[in-house]
């Protein structure tokens, strides 16, 4: 009797606090209205779109705001298995899409971003609605715009995404050197080929699989890191760093090394092509892998 008088009674308060809350607001009927009265709530972004730009020719590519990423050659970008496992574009959206075509995904409230190529750059800057309060979205579309840019065959110069919140996934690309920064987010390089990679991160997962060969520095706080090159083993010097998480180390399958001690460290001296790991807390997985 006492537990339903308790919740009869805590239902009561906070109907009590959402009338009073409604009546501060002016009375004003729907949150999207309420957002729009007061600039420190944000509700829905509202209903999903897809907006559509065809660039001239770039061999590079800068991204920044907050938004989840995704470079892919034609063959990603077209297929359609692909398009649904990153549950981007439907089968009628992808109608008008090819070389040079990006497309961004996101509730018709969210900013447009700023799309220009400026001396061979591809440059897009997502634009984030600016929030101070609280923010109320009780549909299945987030005010975090998915950008998907459709890349050229031939190796890029440069690639530099740096994000607040959002998720990095590279497709079948092929880059000089590559920069990547996000706050909350995970970072997947898929089947790219690369000859430099420097990543940071602070929450989320990197996961890199592909003929990456240079210098590969990665810094991450929270979260695992998983690297699988074609390079061979004896040409990898790597120096790995783990304050709390495991180090795994494998050459074609067969595991080199395995430390699980608090702090874990592996060092390998190899040839030119260099892999720094240094995290904080998570799993460090590295496979050399058969060409």
């Amino acid at each position: 009797m006492k537990k339903v008088t308790m919740i009869c009674v805590t239902v009561l308060i906070v109907g009590l606090v959402f009338a009073a809350a409604g009546y501060a607001l002016g009375g004003v009927r729907g949150l999207d209205k309420v957002s729009e009265k007061h600039d420190w709530i944000r509700s829905s972004p509202g209903d999903r779109v897809v907006r559509g730009w065809t660039v001239e020719d770039f061999d590079s590519v800068e991204v920044t705001g907050n938004a989840d990423v995704f470079l892919a050659t034609d063959d990603f970008y077209t297929s359609r298995s692909w398009q649904d496992e990153c549950e981007l574009l439907s089968s009628t959206e992808m109608d008008d899409i090819g070389k040079n075509k990006i497309s961004v995904i996101c509730g018709d409230k969210v900013p447009e971003p700023d799309v220009r190529v400026e001396g061979g750059v591809l440059k897009i800057e997502a634009k984030e609605k600016k929030n101070s309060g609280i923010s109320i979205n009780f549909s299945d579309v987030n005010w975090t715009p998915k950008i998907l840019i459709c890349c050229p065959e031939t190796a890029l110069k440069s690639v530099k995404v740096d994000v607040d919140t959002g998720d990095v996934v590279f497709c079948g690309i092929s880059y000089k050197r590559a920069e990547l920064a996000t706050d909350t987010g995970d970072i997947v390089l898929n089947k790219v080929k690369g000859e430099g990679q420097k990543i940071k991160s602070d929450t989320g997962d990197i996961v890199l699989l592909g003929d990456l060969s240079g210098n590969t520095d990665i810094k991450i706080d929270t979260g695992d890191v998983d690297f699988k090159t074609s390079v061979s083993f004896t040409d990898l010097t790597m120096d790995l760093k783990a304050d709390t998480g495991d180090i795994t180390v494998a050459d074609g399958g067969e595991v080199v090394a395995e430390l699980d001690s608090v702090p874990s460290s592996y060092k390998h001296e190899g040839g030119k092509d260099k892999l720094t790991v240094d995290s904080d807390t998570g799993d460090i997985s590295v496979s050399c892998i058969d060409h």
